[in-house]
């Protein structure tokens, strides 16, 4: 190549190069220009989102202002504050929502961590040292817990470090699962602030020994490490008790072995069974409490009140195991937990659960027992949040305001009638502030009206105003119905004279839809033998033998035969006389105005009730919960007698075997409202028997698919329906064939316990609250009425006979809601004659062994042929008398007669 071209090739290149060069230039020049723009662009977009979040915090502020109940506003004014990496707004946002709620660990741990990452002196340590204490007020958390023991091994001052290891480590290194990491993080800071010395060591070794002692998950590392630790540095460590430290290490991994089960179950919950953890910890609580210290216990319950802290009988069960054993905050000072009193206890719960009447009751009582000068104004505070939280229900309402005026009533000074006014004026606005609130649905059994009429008959000493307010009672709802509130209104009246008792139980007797007419025309029978005329107890016993009629006729007539008479008669035929008047005397019922009349003959509807029966008293057929309910033998011996009369079988075979009997249902209860509480029956059809005007009785069949679904069906038996048990049994139409089966035995029962005296409103699962923490509990049985309504007595049967014993020892004689209850084992009478008696389930309801008398429980003797009944004079004196019938006749098999045999000679 020439020297020219050469120089040609080299001056391409120089331009290739210049060109290459200035291309460089522009793009860098561009490069520049785009970054100066990106950010100016992002210098707008910042100050666009951070107006936008100051926006939304303002919007959010003005939401609270207008409505501060609402959770979700203060969680959002919080979340909008953390957007903005504000520390201040951060700060600002979560006193306002503490103000008004707990915060939640996981909102206390985001804050605390920002919080313990920014303080380097010890005086920033000590502020934070102060959220944490806090965040420990609020809810039991070791992971808030854990972060805490970060900010005491990142001191370097050894008395705050100190100090919140003496919170941590008596409170927090008690949880099973991750108390071993707070141990650890204790020992590691131990090393680092003291060095490798003897006295390290030696603290070293105890707080393994502390450690060791607990039962807590991996603990068989640390006895290891401790095990290391003692033969390496054996000859400088002192105090070591192997035997001791062996046998508490022993006990401690026994208790785990317990414990793990019921962790692992818990950890396996999904996170919304809130109902299903409740019921794990409660489970939890009740297996290993005895295996377990007094605040090992406690921190059980502070977990469950952590993770179930909107269920408000989670609290309730955490503060009766407060009041049982209350901790001692002299030997942890510095726990929150263990320092805290019942009102510290009731306050965090209301915080969580602020529409719980039962915690607004819990906290009056807690007050007035403190006995402070200030308790008046303290409980008046009480109501102020009431009324501004709001309950949810009118019950709630009601049973905060009673809680109230009762205590009221009990501070009140009825000899000064400047007080007597305050009290009536709180019942006043106590009455017009339910109705005010709630209209119709205030109140609806009128118990404020009842507790205020009672007091002005008492207390407060004006018995018309009382009766003006028992009238309004009678008059409300259904209370008209109900015998138990006539005969509380008339023993009150009774101070006014026997003519205005007799004015009031002649209304009574006559009031339509009574649920219980026996005792209340027994009651006024009693009255008029007491206080009467001859004319006065004849009025009376004609009144009750009509209301009485009539009511056996509405349980005991079948719906399928309309028009025709139980016996198979037609209307108006074939009538029993009645010498003196013409008219038919009531089944049961004896008149006194003509006692020298041939008694009738007995009919076979009369043979078929007890012997019993036929003495004068007036007994409803009762429905126990066994097949002998005598409303079910009514129905069904009348539906036999009527399908004979028609020349037909009594049943088919193949349907009774597919049938049960249903009973002990209200009025108005429909074949739909039957169907729907049984929906895992196959039911065909439902039979209600119902009166001539087309109104059911409360008893029928149903009809099952098939003969399989009957055992089914019977373990139904007493589900509620409408607020009453229905009562569900076989149908037989012989009943010699009824089996004489008995749900709970009458022998001594080691396992079971008796309880009575128990408040009328306890549910079970509230006696399972109380209960279970003794033991495992197989089963619970609460005496009711027909009605469904307690008798305040119950069956309390545990798995193991220890646990029963336990039980008696801890809870008899304990108050619940102003009730002393009595528990004992289960001891019931045996039974008389069981050949010639039918089982009678309410006869094992008051025992002997429990202050009743000895024939309560016995069942009800019945004659057999052949046997004659022996005539007493009622005029022989007592005590020669209890020798005449205690001796048997010589020969005969005739036991001595009980107070019920003796009751019925006399009403005779």
């Amino acid at each position: 190549m020439s020297d020219a071209e050469m120089e040609d090739l080299k001056e391409e290149d120089t331009l290739e190069e210049s060109a290459e060069k200035t291309d460089t230039d522009d793009d860098e020049s561009s490069e520049g220009t785009n970054t100066e723009d990106e950010d100016t662009e992002d210098d707008d977009n910042d100050e666009s989102i951070e107006s936008k979040h100051i926006k939304e915090y303002i919007e959010i502020l003005t939401k609270i202002a207008g409505d501060k109940y609402n959770y979700d506003n203060y969680a959002e004014l919080l979340e909008v504050a953390h957007q903005m990496n504000d520390l201040d707004k951060i700060r600002q946002s979560a006193d306002i929502f503490s103000a008004m709620y707990p915060l939640s660990p996981d909102i206390w741990l985001r804050w605390l961590k920002i919080e313990a990452a920014l303080a380097t002196t010890d005086e920033q340590v000590e502020k934070v040292e102060k959220l944490f204490h806090r965040a420990f007020n609020d809810y039991y958390s070791v992971d808030v817990a854990i972060e805490c023991a970060g900010l005491a091994m990142k001191t370097t001052s050894k008395d705050i470090s100190e100090r919140i290891w003496k919170l941590l480590i008596p409170t927090y290194g008690l949880h099973v699962t991750k108390g071993r990491t707070i141990f650890e993080a204790y020992r590691e800071d131990v090393l680092t602030k003291y060095g490798d010395s003897p006295a390290s060591f030696n603290r070293l070794a105890r707080i393994y020994e502390q450690e060791l002692k607990l039962p807590l998950r991996n603990m068989e590392d640390s006895y290891i490490e401790y095990k290391l630790l003692c033969e390496k540095y054996k000859s400088m460590l002192t105090d070591l008790d192997e035997e001791k430290f062996d046998r508490r290490y022993k006990q401690a991994k026994e208790a785990l072995q317990q414990m793990l089960p019921h962790e692992d179950a818990i950890a396996a919950l999904d996170q919304h069974c809130h109902q299903k953890r409740v019921d794990l910890y409660r489970k939890y609580i009740a297996d290993c409490q005895t295996a377990l210290d007094d605040d090992e216990v406690q921190i059980l319950y502070e977990r469950m009140v952590t993770e179930c802290c909107l269920d408000g009988t989670v609290w309730l069960d955490y503060l009766r195991y407060l009041q049982r054993c209350p901790p001692d905050p002299e030997e942890n000072p510095g726990s929150p937990v263990f320092r805290q009193t019942e009102l510290d206890l009731v306050n965090r719960a209301l915080r969580n659960c602020t529409w719980s009447a039962e915690l607004y009751v819990e906290k009056m009582r807690i007050v007035e027992r403190r006995q402070k000068p200030d308790s008046k104004m303290t409980i008046l505070k009480i109501m102020e949040d009431v009324a501004s939280a709001g309950l949810q229900t009118p019950e709630a309402s009601v049973k905060v305001w009673l809680e109230y005026l009762t205590y009221l009533r009990r501070v009140t000074d009825m000899s000064s009638e400047k007080e007597k006014e305050i009290l009536r004026a709180n019942f006043d606005l106590a009455w017009n502030q339910l109705g005010r609130t709630w209209g119709v649905a205030a109140d609806s059994q009128c118990k404020i009206l009842q507790f205020w009429g009672r007091l002005e008959y008492e207390a407060l000493g004006e018995p018309s105003k009382g009766r003006d307010l028992w009238h309004s009672v009678m008059d409300s709802a259904d209370n008209s119905t109900r015998a138990g509130l006539w005969i509380e209104f008339i023993e009150l009246e009774a101070k006014r004279g026997p003519d205005a008792v007799r004015k009031l139980y002649r209304k009574s007797i006559t009031s339509a839809g009574l649920d219980d007419p026996e005792t209340l025309a027994s009651a006024w029978l009693r009255f008029e033998r007491c206080n009467g005329s001859l004319d006065q107890l004849i009025n009376c016993q004609e009144l009750c033998n009509a209301t009485m009629e009539k009511y056996y006729k509405t349980i005991s007539k079948p719906r399928s035969i309309k028009g025709k008479r139980p016996d198979g008669g037609a209307d108006g035929a074939n009538k029993d006389p009645d010498t003196s008047t013409g008219k038919r005397q009531p089944t049961g019922v004896v008149s006194s105005a003509s006692p020298a009349k041939k008694p009738l003959k007995r009919t076979h509807d009369q043979a078929s009730k007890g012997a019993g029966e036929q003495r004068g008293e007036f007994k409803t057929p009762a429905i126990p919960a066994s097949n002998n309910s005598k409303e079910h033998d009514s129905a069904l011996d009348a539906t036999k007698r009527l399908k004979l009369d028609d020349g037909s079988e009594s049943a088919s075979t193949g349907e009774e075997k597919r049938q049960v009997f249903i009973s002990n249902l209200s009025f108005e209860v429909t074949e739909d409202d039957i169907r729907a509480i049984f929906p895992e029956l196959a039911i065909v059809s439902i039979e209600l028997v119902a009166s001539s005007s087309g109104k059911s009785r409360g008893f029928g069949y149903m009809q099952l698919a098939s003969e399989q679904d009957v055992p089914k069906a019977l373990s139904f038996d007493r589900r509620p329906l409408g607020g009453r048990p229905v009562f569900i049994s076989n149908v037989a139409r012989d009943k010699a064939t009824r089996p004489h089966q008995f749900k709970y035995s009458s022998s001594f029962e080691p396992n079971k316990l008796f309880i009575k005296g128990l408040p009328f409103n306890l549910g079970r699962d509230d006696l399972q609250k109380l209960f279970e923490p003794f033991g495992r509990i197989r089963d619970i049985r609460i005496v009711c009425f027909r009605s469904g309504k307690s008798k305040g007595l119950a069956y309390l049967e545990y798995e193991t006979d220890a646990a029963a014993k336990n039980a008696v020892l801890k809870m008899d004689q304990h108050v619940i809601d102003g009730f002393t209850i009595t528990v004992a084992i289960s001891s019931p009478p045996p039974k008389k004659n069981p050949t010639a008696t039918e089982p009678n389930i309410a006869g094992h309801d008051d025992e002997p062994g429990m202050g009743a008398s000895s024939s309560l429980g016995s069942g009800k003797r019945q004659l057999a042929k052949g046997d004659v009944k022996q005539k007493i004079s009622p005029m022989i004196p007592t005590a020669v008398l209890k020798k005449t019938v205690s001796a048997p006749v010589s020969g005969s098999d005739e036991k001595p007669k009980s107070n019920d045999d003796f009751r019925k000679i006399f009403l005779k």
